[in-house]
Formats: structure tokens, sequence, C-alpha cells
């Protein structure tokens, strides 16, 4: 199966980012690579749970099963409702003030019904990704790989820090792509440091 080309440039810029020479290719058999497809996945995840991202941002209103098999009611959370098999990171639970949680591929909810998410995905094309998020993840994956492969302390510092600053401009980048209305229903509170500093 051929490596997405997108997979394979965000491999590559991870080990420049090391001032690592990158394997020649990420199905090749070297150790580099190996460890590279090992750690993308993780990479790649990392930098997704870090943020409600647009680009990773899904809504799905969730069906009521019966209480699985073998499993027990708890009684303070007795509805049982299957999560999206591509949900990575629950952000919201609707109606607010539902009491839930997560217990495997279910999400455990006291609300009989008319449960609503909003979740991170699992991105599976990478090449739809922005490219500040591709270099983001790139910074992660070197970041993943340096304790065997950047020596020096201060190097590996530095790939941490450039790492945040790209992952910041991710989310900065990403905030001019919806408008300014919170989320959850809730009036807006204004800006805290504005007030702050009134």
């Amino acid at each position: 199966m051929a490596t997405p080309i997108a997979t394979a440039s965000i491999v590559r810029q991870a080990f420049r980012f090391m001032e690592v020479t990158p394997p020649s290719s990420v199905a090749d058999s070297s150790e580099a690579a190996s460890d590279a497809k090992e750690q993308y996945p993780i990479a790649l995840n990392m930098c997704l749970e870090q943020e409600d991202f647009s680009f990773a941002r899904r809504f799905a209103t969730l069906q009521l099963a019966n209480t699985p098999e073998g499993e027990r009611a708890d009684p303070d959370m007795p509805f049982f409702y299957p999560l999206p098999d591509d949900l990575l990171k629950l952000r919201n639970v609707t109606p607010k003030g539902t009491k839930w949680r997560i217990d495997g591929r279910y999400l455990l909810a006291d609300t009989n019904g008319g449960i609503s998410i909003r979740y991170t995905k699992v991105i599976d094309k990478e090449a739809r990704l922005p490219a500040t998020f591709q270099t983001a993840v790139s910074y992660q994956l070197a970041n993943l790989l340096a304790p065997t492969y950047v020596g020096s302390r201060t190097k590996r510092a530095d790939l941490v820090t450039d790492g945040a600053t790209a992952l910041r401009m991710v989310i900065d980048n990403d905030a001019l792509s919806a408008s300014a209305s919170r989320w959850d229903g809730q009036p807006d509170q204004g800006d805290w440091a504005s007030e702050a500093t009134r």
C-alpha cells in the first residue's frame, strides 16, 4: 500500500527539523522509516487533540442503544449511546447539563434521547490539512523521535519551542475560520484581558 504524499512530506520535514537525513521512503525497511511510521499517527493525533480545529470538527446526534450484553448500567448514567467510529476527542455534549462520561466506545448519560455532540475526528486524508498544521505535525513527530535521533539537549529544547510556536500559528489561523460567537449557546462574556486592564 502506497504511503500518502502528505504523510511522506510530514515525515521528511520532521527529519529536516532534527537535522537528520530522512529515510528514502516511509515504506522502506530502515529503522528511521519504521520509527517514523510508528510515531506518525501519535504525532498527528496529539496535534488534533490540542484544539477544536474547524477542519477536524464534526457534529453528530447519537442514537440510544440497549445496554450492551455483559454490561451493567450505571444507575446515575443508565443510557448507552454508541460513539462515532471516527471520534478522536469529545468537545461538547448537549443538552447542556447532561451528566455523561465516555466508557470505551460508548457515551453513558443520564438523558434518555436527544443527545448531540461536537467532536474532533480522526484524520485519514492528510492532504486536506492546512499547510500550517502539517508543519506542526512535523514538529511533533520530530519531538517524539528526537530522543533517538538528536543528541543535543539544546536542539531538542529548540524543537519543543519551535513546535509550540507552529501549533500556536495553526490555532491563530484557524480562529479566523468561524464567527466569534460562543459554541455553547451562552452569552458572550467579553475578552477577559481587556476587562482586566480597564
